[in-house]
């Protein structure tokens, strides 16, 4: 499973993309061939239906494997629990179900087209449209659920000057963060988007109520993941990277709802899966944290949290 959802969970994002195009192409081939009364274009209809059914039980399959993949769920399950990212996962999750099913609709009036048993032109060209549209709408969700409605332009990156100011001065606001923060997780919990590392994460004490509830955080938040490289398991003494951020302005950095990263590592191990070499410090503008922010984005809805999970959440 873990192997499953690494490799192909991220190919849902581009796979959704084959049954929307599919479904529209469909109708509007079927309809122009209804209109023409040309035989090769009903016939590549009913062949765009096919790839529009095939296309969407991937695409639902791999959605399942790309919440895996990023910590949204732990267990397999066809509707996922309404808490993850208030519930909009789970919405989104029941629409490409849906939408998958309608298209076994089309499918069988393609079937029974090859067979000299079709449908009603009328019945199958409304099926046809009502898989669209729905297949449209869960992808327009799929979109909103990660990136939101762009009401703002990037801000340009800053100066590196800047950046690395910014981030001495991040790193060394969280130089005491055991004592500082807050602990919200009881125990130490496996996160496979931090490198399949055992994590505590530390939150502004002012803030633990907003990060519990999947709020958003107030400005000049910070949040903490101490991490634990794996044995067995379980969790080694051998630490792992320090990763941090910081809650700013949105207007700021519009792109991450505000959010600045930074990363520290001083003692890499060897065969780390980011293939670091020796001891390093990330700050903010760094291109090596890209992959942070792409990976947060997914988490628009909670602020740009992951979050911690239930049962391993302080109460």
């Amino acid at each position: 499973m873990e192997i499953l959802a690494h490799w192909f969970g991220p190919l849902h994002p581009p796979m959704t993309h084959f049954p929307i195009v599919c479904s529209i192409l469909a109708v509007l081939a079927f309809g122009a061939g209804l209109w023409k009364k040309a035989d090769w274009l009903l016939k590549s209809a009913l062949t765009l239906w096919v790839l529009t059914f095939l296309s969407a039980v991937a695409s639902v399959f791999l959605g399942h494997l790309f919440a895996h993949d990023l910590g949204m769920t732990a267990d397999w399950a066809l509707v996922p629990p309404p808490e993850i990212l208030k519930g909009q996962l789970r919405f989104h999750a029941i629409l490409g179900s849906l939408a998958a099913l309608l298209s076994l609709l089309t499918l069988t009036g393609a079937w029974r087209s090859a067979k000299g048993k079709a449908w009603p032109t009328a019945l199958q060209l409304v099926w046809g449209l009502a898989v669209a549209v729905l297949l449209g709408f869960t992808g327009h969700e799929g979109g909103e659920m990660v990136y939101g409605p762009q009401d703002e332009t990037p801000s340009p990156a800053s100066a590196p000057a800047a950046a690395s100011v910014a981030g001495e001065d991040l790193l060394s606001l969280v130089a005491d963060y055991r004592q500082n923060l807050a602990k919200v997780n009881a125990k130490t919990w496996n996160s496979r988007t931090h490198g399949h590392r055992w994590v505590n994460t530390y939150v502004s004490k002012e803030s633990v109520d907003a990060y519990k509830n999947s709020n958003p955080l107030p400005e000049g938040a910070l949040v903490v993941k101490e991490s634990f490289q794996d044995a067995g398991g379980q969790a080694s003494q051998v630490p792992g990277p320090l990763y941090v951020m910081r809650k700013g302005k949105a207007s700021d950095s519009p792109e991450t709802g505000g959010w600045k990263y930074a990363l520290r590592w001083d003692k890499p191990v060897a065969g780390n899966p980011e293939g670091i070499q020796g001891p390093v410090t990330w700050l903010p503008g760094d291109g090596n944290l890209d992959s942070c922010m792409r990976c947060h984005s997914h988490f628009k809805e909670n602020d740009y949290m992951g979050g911690v999970p239930s049962d391993a959440m302080n109460p």
